[in-house]
């Protein structure tokens, strides 16, 4: 148990990435439809753990199709990265006989400041960005509250 006036509070959220396809640039089927054609998939393209910003899956598992075919690969075979996230917070609240509080408080978002990137890597398949991730979420911020109550 905590001292009298002190709360804790921990929030936490651990989720997998959600699934993308990958495209190809162009209307590799001929039949007047843009981006919407997938490439051949070769091997699975997912690196699990030797994933980076520059390369989250393997690019080289694609090849293009053969002209006016389509593709054989799948829709959402490959995933964005999940999220790992703990919030904490410590608060003390401190009360005077004539009825008035004071609460201070500490709030930590991702105290343990795990890397979230967020958006999908590039999916559109031979292009510069194929396979990269470009943003991540916020790092560890810290904020205090003072709250007087009467």
């Amino acid at each position: 148990t905590f001292p009298k006036g002190w709360m804790v509070n921990t929030i936490g959220t651990f989720q997998t990435g959600a699934p993308i396809t990958i495209n190809l640039p162009n209307d590799n089927a001929n039949i007047g439809a843009g981006p919407a054609q997938r490439p051949n998939v070769l091997r699975n393209p997912n690196l699990n753990e030797a994933r980076t910003p520059e390369r989250w899956f393997d690019t080289d598992a694609f090849a293009m199709p053969a002209p006016f075919t389509f593709g054989n690969a799948g829709r959402n075979i490959v995933y964005e990265d999940g999220e790992r996230n703990i919030d904490l917070s410590v608060t003390k609240q401190f009360r005077t006989k004539e009825g008035r509080g004071l609460e201070f408080r500490t709030e930590v978002f991702n105290v343990f400041n795990f890397l979230n990137f967020v958006g999908a890597p590039g999916r559109i398949a031979f292009t510069p960005n194929f396979g990269r991730l470009f943003n991540a979420g916020p790092s560890r911020q810290v904020q205090f509250g003072l709250k007087l109550t009467f």
